[in-house]
């Protein structure tokens, strides 16, 4: 298994989803991956490991979110979509 498919097992426990509906769980799937790239982005900026970025997340949800989406700047996005062979932002 690669690195993003152990990470949505491990940290939203994705074996265990129970979604019925078909559309429902694609966008969950959608949604769990823009998370992971969003985690990815910030990891940098953290300079700590994920299990620890998870658990910082965990003890103030809404400021540690709004602290992580400012470090979000079209450069850091730019350089990870070049870096992993996705389409440059124009």
């Amino acid at each position: 298994e690669n690195q993003l498919h152990w990470q949505l097992d491990f940290t939203f426990q994705d074996d265990k989803n129970t979604s019925m509906a078909k559309t429902g769980a694609k966008n969950l799937q959608i949604m769990k991956k823009i998370v992971m790239s969003i985690l990815r982005l910030v990891k940098e900026s953290y300079k700590i490991s994920m299990k620890r970025i998870r658990y910082e997340l965990s003890l103030d949800y809404e400021n540690e979110t709004e602290r992580m989406l400012s470090m979000l700047d079209i450069n850091s996005i730019q350089k990870a979509l070049e870096s992993t062979g996705g389409s440059s932002l124009k």
